[in-house]
């Protein structure tokens, strides 16, 4: 087995499995924050950035409103200016135009997070913070079933995420019976947590795309 290469993309995925939560949702999260900001700060007037934007007629639902977060008045001011003039009331009518730039982003960038999983298993240091991490929420299991081609691996994410799943039903039990008045209020986080870790664990995380 080749050594192995530990480019940028493997210290992101490292740093990623070492915080709650599944790894890939963080970092296709973090991917999308990233290509918006450099957007908005550097690429608003980039030809091939508008020329996409024009295409889509602006961003998606999801997109739009995550680009809002920013709070970038002038950036999004000539984004949507572009658009809107280009197309006028069409935009009310014809609805959308070809698929959002930032949703094909977000496929590229998962097969891509994959990929350096997958090349990067035999890592120990990695290996071990999966291992003693989240797992990967369900959206991200299929997804990895699907493009993994090595056994182990998809057999140790699977083993890893569906016993944090089984941890998890324990959690929500006890978080269950803290509500009775008989019981005092949880004081670990985690049970605390517990009902929105799990719509995170069966969907995935908020504005991250759905996969399957």
């Amino acid at each position: 087995m080749p050594p192995i290469d530990r480019h940028m993309p493997f210290f992101r995925l490292l740093d990623a499995a070492r915080q709650p939560g599944c790894p890939l949702c963080r970092m296709i999260r973090a991917d999308t924050r990233r290509r918006l900001e450099s957007i908005l700060y550097e690429s608003v007037n980039d030809v091939g950035v508008r020329d996409r934007w024009r295409a889509a007629r602006g961003y998606c639902h999801r997109h739009a409103w995550i680009l809002a977060e920013f709070r970038d008045a002038l950036g999004t001011a000539i984004l949507y200016e572009d658009v809107v003039g280009f197309y006028g009331a069409r935009l009310l009518t014809e609805g959308v135009g070809e698929k959002c730039p930032l949703c094909r982003a977000e496929v590229t960038d998962l097969e891509d997070r994959i990929a350096v999983l997958e090349q990067s298993w035999d890592d120990d240091e990695l290996r071990s913070a999966i291992e003693t991490g989240d797992g990967l929420c369900g959206p991200h299991v299929r997804a990895v079933l699907r493009q993994v081609r090595c056994a182990p691996v998809r057999e140790a994410l699977l083993r890893v995420s569906a016993a944090r799943l089984q941890q998890l039903a324990v959690e929500l039990r006890q978080l269950i019976e803290s509500c009775d008045y008989q019981h005092a209020p949880p004081t670990d986080e985690r049970i605390k947590q517990a009902w929105r870790r799990a719509i995170e664990h069966l969907v995935g995380w908020r504005d991250v795309p759905p996969t399957d």
